[in-house]
């Protein structure tokens, strides 16, 4: 059943003996036969009691989070799960307006991206750049004079941003510059 609250989840399973998984090229550090919920959003008790009613006997969960639920004969059990770790994305815009440009046209702007982003960029995955003119271009009125992107403010970059298994962007009003010409 759905938790409330969640915006994102993604679930990663160690297998093997090792103590560490390669995931999407990247090592993780789950310990051997264990998994882990890395889960945006949602209440911890909910989220642990959702855990421990789902998972393999004798597996065990974790994560950089733990809460001590009881099972139903009232035995204590500590359920572990990982928040994702917030990547800051920055997003510089300079439009060439034209008379369909709404005057909210940035505002607008900025929300299609945040809400774009929140559909399309989950937790563990890579912020892609050219999808986001999809939600920019949403907006009509405009063309795109330049485009840069990064992880901090006045970003000049163009690339991909590679979001780790545990990360999640993080896409807020406050880190779009929107000018107009």
């Amino acid at each position: 059943s759905a938790i409330q609250g969640v915006e994102s989840l993604a679930v990663y399973e160690n297998d093997t003996d090792n103590p560490t998984i390669t995931i999407d090229g990247e090592v993780a550090n789950i310990p051997a036969h264990s998994f882990t919920v890395v889960i945006l959003g949602g209440e911890p008790t909910t989220i642990a009691n959702t855990i421990w009613n789902n998972k393999p006997v004798g597996i065990t969960s974790n994560g950089n989070t733990t809460v001590d639920i009881l099972d139903s004969q009232g035995f204590s059990h500590l359920i572990g799960f990982e928040r994702p770790t917030p990547v800051t994305i920055y997003i510089d815009l300079e439009l060439d307006t034209n008379e369909q440009f709404p005057g909210n046209g940035a505002a607008l702007i900025k929300a299609a991206i945040i809400e774009y982003a929140k559909e399309n960029f989950s937790v563990g995955k890579d912020i892609i750049y050219s999808r986001l003119y999809t939600p920019i271009n949403s907006i009509l009125g405009h063309a795109i004079n330049s485009f840069t992107l990064g992880e901090s403010p006045s970003p000049s970059g163009t690339a991909n941003i590679p979001i780790s298994f545990n990360e999640i962007g993080s896409f807020e009003s406050v880190n779009i510059t929107i000018s107009t010409v």
